[in-house]
């Protein structure tokens, strides 16, 4: 995403004249352009009282008058790799002049912004760029590689124009039978030994040997956004429709760059928030309701917490967890004791890494079931006669929980998911006992104001 976070970033500075020129408008202005349509951060354009430049030339203003060859400066600041994809395109417009670029740390990068999301800050400003997209002639068999092997869920289908045709996710995938299962599982199913990986390239066999291309099985009808429209407009597509990603483009239908949940909650992070007496990270807040006049940023967290959420006991037996966790919304089950402190999350992946060798294709087959939307069980017998330590909730947990205190603000739930990667929280009381979870679409739900 475009906003600068804490750290590392890099510094590109462009001297030039101010009468030079580009497609008849001012280089600089032109340049500009170039920054904003690439959703740069942000930059800054200063008129300088004089200089020379490699001519010798001494250029100066005098009082009252400005002179054509004032020099002029344009700095930005950016991601590195987004700079450098924009040098070779700014260096051609340029026909005199110097640019250097050099390593800067980012103390603060904020945007003015009171509560909630922004109404103002354009998507192209927080959009990932670097999208990978796929013709409308990819083989089925490239789509189910890439799709497989890349960080994202959803693939981008474009014209020889770049412009968007339609989207192939996962879940499509799934839908044509051209994948068992999410792609975690297969990869996990993959990794723990060779009965497995040979069971699910049988299962892949049928996309590996398909004459279908992308245009065959994508998603024509989807929801995109513009790039100037509003950070607000894009999160409020995202709650109304449960969508994860969104791409953007602009008014020729060219795709231009992809907007998630995690971008929209990242440029809630970026912003000034809250003052420094309000943002006191072990502050107990009494209330465990909205606080009138109190930006939504500050609200506390048990004021918004879903409080229906799947458990299991430490001593649960593994039928009854993987019942559980198969029914769950969040195919997710917190495992608790008897006080319900919270001791470990179960997912399915958990499961099926500590599950014993001959129970896991009875596993594998009950959840591509579940994935094509016809619910199975594990089969009782299976998981009563096996031997070794897979036996009870506490076998496959995973211990290692990442939690959200009561008092905290929500502002402190988007830092924890953002520095986590959590996509949700279990909450937990002063004496760690679950009271509840909260997710990324429940946060982007209450900075809208619609929750």
């Amino acid at each position: 995403m475009s906003l600068l976070r804490q750290g590392k970033a890099q510094m590109l500075t462009i001297y030039l004249g101010e009468s030079d020129q580009w497609q008849g408008q001012q280089l600089y202005v032109a340049i500009l352009q170039v920054l904003r349509d690439a959703g740069c951060a942000g930059a800054t354009v200063t008129r300088a009282i004089a200089g020379y430049g490699a001519g010798a030339v001494l250029h100066e203003h005098k009082a009252w008058q400005w002179s054509s060859a004032t020099p002029i400066i344009v700095q930005v600041v950016d991601q590195p790799a987004r700079l450098r994809r924009l040098i070779p395109q700014l260096q051609a417009m340029m026909q005199g002049g110097l640019m250097t670029l050099h390593e800067v740390d980012v103390l603060k990068y904020t945007h003015a912004r009171r509560q909630g999301i922004s109404a103002k800050l354009p998507v192209r400003q927080i959009m990932e760029t670097a999208v990978t997209t796929a013709r409308l002639d990819t083989p089925v068999a490239s789509i189910v590689e890439l799709l497989l092997q890349a960080p994202f869920r959803v693939l981008p289908i474009v014209d020889a124009q770049n412009r968007l045709c339609g989207i192939v996710s996962t879940g499509d995938l799934i839908n044509t039978g051209l994948l068992p299962m999410r792609r975690g599982l297969l990869r996990t199913a993959c990794e723990l030994d060779m009965q497995n990986a040979e069971t699910i390239a049988t299962k892949l066999q049928a996309a590996q040997h398909s004459s279908r291309t992308a245009q065959d099985i994508m998603n024509r009808q989807v929801r995109t956004i513009g790039l100037d429209q509003s950070i607000r407009e894009a999160a409020q597509i995202l709650i109304d429709t449960q969508l994860r990603n969104l791409p953007v483009v602009d008014a020729t239908g060219t795709l231009r760059g992809m907007l998630t949940r995690a971008d929209l909650l990242q440029a809630i992070r970026t912003s000034p928030l809250m003052s420094p007496e309000a943002s006191g990270p072990t502050q107990p807040l009494p209330h465990s309701h909205p606080l009138a006049g109190l930006p939504v940023q500050q609200q506390p967290v048990t004021a918004y917490l879903n409080t229906d959420v799947a458990t299991v006991e430490q001593d649960a037996p593994l039928t009854e967890t993987i019942d559980v966790l198969l029914t769950s919304p969040l195919k997710r089950v917190v495992v608790v004791d008897a006080a319900r402190h919270v001791k470990g999350i179960i997912s399915d992946v958990d499961v099926l890494s500590h599950m014993q060798d001959e129970v896991r294709p009875h596993l594998l087959a009950t959840l591509a079931d579940w994935a094509r939307g016809k619910p199975t069980r594990v089969p009782s017998v299976a998981l009563r006669t096996t031997s070794g330590r897979a036996r009870v909730a506490a076998d496959v947990m995973n211990p290692q929980v990442v939690t959200v205190a009561a008092t905290a603000s929500i502002q402190e739930v988007v830092d924890l998911m953002m520095t986590t990667h959590r996509k949700f929280l279990p909450v937990i009381d002063h004496e760690h006992r679950l009271i509840g979870t909260v997710g990324r679409f429940d946060v982007l739900h209450l900075l809208l104001g619609t929750s």
